[in-house]
């Protein structure tokens, strides 16, 4: 849309409250002067040097600069990198649907209306807006979303923007589409209580959420824009075994697109069928998952295991694993104490539950290998929160090393945060203790290394310990790279005669960063070979395609390989549970080598491949898992994951009385490695 440069006359009210009129939007003179709308029942730009009052109070107040290409007036609101500019507005009137707008330029932008209840100080909803159409010929771009629902009386909203590459903000508006025609915010007891909540909402945090107001409008061109995004999906999801297995599923969510009567429906189709895909390198994220902060926080950290103590109240689920209680914070855990068992979640087995959420919650983990519920459970703290109404648990007792009856706790006795409620919270990293002296006792540090003696073993044996999440370095010298390598120079150093690595939480990375284990821990082999699908049609290569392909790789030093000229002389045990990515490779790197011994409860997560990105204004974001992973054998590796040499489950009676059973398992084992040295 092309535009004159306008003069200063054309300057607005800071804030224009006007009365009723149509939803529509501002407009552009003959001249190409932009006007705002009479129908709208707030308008502003930034003319005045008194600026509308921001949404929280203690954010910096955004820059108001000077422009003559301005879109409204002469000054525009220049919003600096990875900051946001959001402004407070009163909406006088009742439960109403509204149409938010406004213009930005210079940046990427995530347009948003957040909305408080009851005179909270903290989102109750919040709705995204996305790029209309509309652009001028200097490069201002209408931002804008409708239906969204807000109740005037008993709420205040504040509308804005986040840029994480920095942009301009000018002539924001806002216009009643009428009447809503659903309840705003009403209760609800969790996802299982399908009939709380109206199409356009789902149940979170025990209120029904506007989730309508996520997403953009269905567009006019529903078919071919729905073919489109179906074609991503058929052409760049990578990984062999789960094209076989997922996409199919997949593609039946596609199907939702080309029917779905409101927008929710059909954007999570989408959104749905990516997550479907079950990669740990696929997934999908909302603004709302990061904008909503979570009212009512459960800290309690679950870890799959077997209820050893407690089989006789409830019976074992073998197939699925028994839910127990890891660690705890010391507020806000509902009375659980390491080694309690959640039986059920709303009536089923809490990985059932978690997995059906997976339905409507943007950011749903998932493991490659379909065995695994690691993912799950480090994030099931979040999702009872979110989405549950009842849990049936049973409790132990350390002293009289006994479990309780089955009980049943209401979701609702985890009482709302209160303002100034204090709250440190523990992170779940599936460690039900940490071994070192300088670990932190919040479980935290993901992006840290801990090295030193163990706690568990005596000085003068010398065996050492480093726990660490994070595999991120792009140098091998840089951010984790650098911290890995200090600590294994602190084990060559102190003359370590063994070492445990603790990587139960592995967040993946880059392979840079199993390469510094590796050169410690095993001799220099040939590992692996990625491979990228050169053609949508092609299909899972046989062995031999694979072994050649493998071949060719190492002629073309395209073949990855683990290990150094000299690996150390001691015993090195690995633990995993949680691993995706790099950390995948780390396990597959160290299994097999001599004097190495992996120890988990299950597989690894079998994500060997990488990712593209992709997102839509920031209020909808997306990855998809492309490429494989070749071994010399010619077997491809995605999906199946690494199994630890030896299968270690956590016990319900450890747990009760503060031991790790999988640390155990790998501190005997290492201790056992040291005694052949020594000898009879």
């Amino acid at each position: 849309m092309a535009r004159m440069r306008r003069t200063a006359q054309s300057a607005t009210l800071v804030v224009v409250l006007l009365q009723g009129g149509a939803a529509d939007a501002g407009e552009f003179a003959s001249d190409g002067s932009f006007v705002f709308s009479e129908g709208a029942q707030i308008a502003f730009d930034f003319e005045s040097v008194e600026l509308p009052p921001l949404a929280d109070s203690e954010a910096p107040m955004p820059m108001r600069v000077a422009s003559d290409t301005a879109l409204s007036g002469t000054h525009v609101i220049a919003v600096a990198p990875f900051t946001e500019a959001a402004f407070v507005a009163a909406l006088p009137m009742p439960s109403s649907r509204f149409r938010a707008s406004l213009w930005i330029r210079g940046g990427e932008a995530a347009g948003f209306v957040g909305v408080t209840f009851d005179g909270g100080d903290k989102l109750d909803e919040v709705a995204a807006l996305y790029p209309t159409g509309r652009v001028t010929s200097d490069g201002w771009l209408e931002l804008a979303n409708d239906g969204i629902r807000i109740d005037g009386l008993r709420s205040k909203i504040a509308v804005g923007v986040f840029a994480p590459s920095g942009c301009e903000l000018d002539a924001i508006e806002i216009h009643s589409e009428g009447p809503s025609d659903v309840p705003i915010g009403a209760s609800c007891n969790g996802t299982a209580d399908a009939s709380a909540c109206n199409v356009g909402q789902v149940c979170y945090w025990s209120r029904c959420r506007n989730v309508n107001a996520w997403v953009p409008p269905i567009p006019p061109n529903r078919e071919h824009v729905t073919a489109y995004l179906e074609s991503r999906l058929r052409f760049l999801f990578g990984p062999y075994l789960s094209r076989t297995l997922d996409l199919p599923n997949a593609l039946i969510a596609i199907e939702q697109m080309r029917h779905a009567k409101d927008p929710f429906g059909y954007w999570n189709g989408f959104l749905l069928a990516v997550r479907r895909l079950n990669d740990g390198h696929t997934g999908t994220s909302g603004l709302a998952d990061y904008a909503i902060p979570n009212p009512s926080p459960l800290d309690v950290c679950f870890i799959g295991g077997v209820a050893d103590a407690s089989a006789s109240t409830a019976p074992l689920a073998p197939s699925l694993g028994d839910v127990l209680v890891s660690h705890v914070g010391s507020t806000r855990n509902l009375g659980l104490r390491p080694g309690d068992r959640l039986v059920r979640i709303d009536g089923v087995h809490p990985v059932v539950w978690a997995r059906a959420q997976r339905d409507h919650y943007f950011a749903q983990p998932s493991a490659a290998n379909h065995t695994t519920s690691a993912e799950l459970l480090a994030s099931l703290r979040s999702l009872v929160s979110r989405f549950a109404d009842e849990l049936e648990i049973v409790r132990c007792d350390a002293a009289t090393n006994t479990c309780g009856p089955l009980e049943k706790l209401s979701i609702t006795e985890l009482a709302p945060m209160i303002p100034g409620e204090p709250f440190d919270g523990v992170e779940c990293d599936h460690r039900p203790l940490r071994h070192l002296a300088n670990s932190p006792k919040d479980h935290g540090g993901e992006s840290e290394v801990f090295a030193g003696p163990v706690l568990e073993a005596a000085s003068s044996e010398r065996i050492y310990g480093v726990e660490w999440d994070s595999l991120y370095t792009t140098t091998g010298q840089d951010g984790i790279g650098a911290n890995l390598n200090k600590a294994i120079k602190l084990l060559e150093t102190d003359d370590a005669t063994a070492v445990i690595f603790d990587h139960r939480r592995g967040t993946g990375g880059t392979i840079v960063g199993p390469q510094i284990i590796w050169k410690f821990a095993r001799e220099l082999t040939p590992l692996t070979l990625f491979h990228t699908r050169q053609r949508a049609g092609d299909e899972q290569p046989s062995l031999a395609q694979g072994m050649a392909l493998f071949q060719a790789g190492l002629t073309t030093g395209d073949v990855d390989y683990a290990g150094g000229a000299i690996p150390a002389p001691i015993p090195v045990a690995l633990l995993v549970t949680q691993d995706v990515s790099a950390s995948d490779w780390l396990a597959l790197g160290l299994k097999g080598a001599p004097g190495v011994r992996l120890f988990g409860p299950h597989m690894t997560s079998g994500s060997f491949s990488t990712l593209l990105h992709f997102g839509y204004w920031l209020g909808m974001s997306y990855t998809v898992a492309t490429g494989d992973t070749f071994i010399a054998d010619g077997s491809s590796l995605n999906g199946y994951g690494v199994l630890p040499d030896e299968l270690v489950q956590p016990l319900e009676s450890d747990l009760m009385l503060g031991r790790d059973t999988v640390f155990e398992a790998a501190l005997a084992w290492v201790r056992s490695e040291k005694a052949k040295e020594v000898g009879p």
